[in-house]
């Protein structure tokens, strides 16, 4: 086969010339991250019901998406979680299995449970583990004197419109939101109105739990018609509880003549500085197959955009990943260039012809490329390990 190539050095230099070519088109298009990208047989549930309590979420969502959930085949563990507004359902797969039809499945038997949730519950999220899944960037929100009301909204704004816009984004696979303000129910009795009627706070508390009830869908059949009704008296705001209407001796009395009902800030968990002033964190975590420079550019431009919309508020672009990436590439880079002009030195001096280290000089490079162009055609990216290798051949 070699004395074959030999008798054809044409048609061997156009194929060479051929895959030189096709090779410097494809690492234009190669993706470039730290860590290679490989699934971890773990999968997360996030569910966000706003103003329900964690027993609600419990009963309501928890147990019939877990139900579901539990007959996946390749299911190792399962744990759930409930707070008040959110829950999390964290699942755990064999190592065998495929991650992407676990993930599949689990979108499946969310969707056949979807129907039977609470209608004002959005479609849980879904979200895949990866050894990519660290944060390209860092966004802080922030606005100059920002009170607490103010800062409430400004999380809204966060959760509401940033962050999808982010994720809008093609190169984006998630935005994870931290050090936002939420909001809680406060009531405050009205002491000397209780003890002129007699009654006690907790029969105040009795009235709102006997009307925070969902009773289901009742179906009333009348000939060949059909009506379906749908009894639904759950507390979803402040309004709803002042509404309220309590039977004291005969008299009515709304709700909000015995108690003060308010709407206040949350404790906050955890806070974030820019500056002197608080700030929402958002990390974006970037696609699997996208580039990084793609993403960086994209995001200048989404801030800029804002930024130019919300003169009142400030976008800073924090803790750039990008820095070491590029420092962990360029370093990588520089030890090839090195390795191959030692190999050059090293044939050159056992040599001591001409000949051989041209050879080398010209075969390198070609195969850095060919290498190059078959990572492209398995889909692997560039990143420390793939680099590593390819200093080591």
């Amino acid at each position: 086969m070699l004395k074959r190539l030999v008798e054809r050095p044409i048609a061997v230099t156009m194929t060479i010339i051929a895959i030189l070519i096709v090779g410097v088109v494809a690492i234009g298009k190669l993706p470039v991250s730290l860590m290679p990208n490989v699934d971890i047989p773990q999968i997360t549930v996030q569910v966000a019901v706003n103003g329900s309590s964690a027993r609600e979420i419990n009963e309501q969502v928890i147990k019939p998406l877990r139900m579901q959930l539990i007959q996946i085949p390749a299911l190792e563990d399962i744990r759930c979680e409930a707070v008040n507004g959110s829950g999390n359902i964290f699942m755990v797969f064999d190592h065998k299995s495929n991650t992407d039809l676990n993930f599949i499945e689990v979108n499946e038997k969310i969707d056949k449970v979807l129907s039977s949730l609470p209608k004002e519950v959005e479609r849980p999220k879904v979200i895949k583990a990866s050894a990519t899944d660290i944060p390209a960037f860092f966004i802080n929100i922030s606005s100059e004197g920002c009170s607490v009301e103010k800062f409430l909204e400004l999380s809204v704004f966060a959760k509401e419109i940033v962050s999808r816009r982010i994720e809008q984004l093609p190169q984006v696979a998630l935005v994870d939101i931290s050090g936002v303000l939420g909001t809680q129910i406060l009531v405050e009795p009205h002491t000397h109105k209780l003890k002129a009627l007699g009654i006690t706070a907790d029969d105040l508390e009795q009235a709102i739990s006997r009307n925070n009830i969902a009773l289901g869908n009742l179906s009333i059949k009348d000939g060949h018609y059909r009506w379906s009704i749908s009894f639904d008296s759950q507390i979803r705001s402040r309004e709803d509880i002042e509404k309220i209407f309590i039977n004291v001796n005969g008299r009515i009395y709304p709700f909000g003549e015995l108690a003060s009902v308010k709407e206040v800030a949350q404790t906050p968990q955890g806070v974030v500085m820019q500056g002197e002033e608080r700030a929402i964190s958002m990390a974006v975590i970037k696609q699997s197959d996208a580039q990084m420079s793609h993403l960086k550019k994209s995001l200048e431009e989404l801030t800029s955009n804002l930024a130019n919309e919300y003169p009142e508020i400030e976008f800073t672009v924090t803790r750039n990943q990008t820095e070491l990436l590029d420092y962990s590439i360029d370093n990588l880079k520089s030890n090839i260039l090195v390795g191959a002009i030692l190999a050059v030195l090293v044939i050159f001096l056992f040599m001591s012809d001409l000949r051989s280290p041209v050879l080398v000089m010209i075969t390198i490079p070609l195969s850095l490329v060919a290498s190059l162009l078959l990572l492209y055609m398995l889909g692997i990216s560039i990143n420390i390990i793939s680099l590593s290798g390819l200093i080591l051949g």
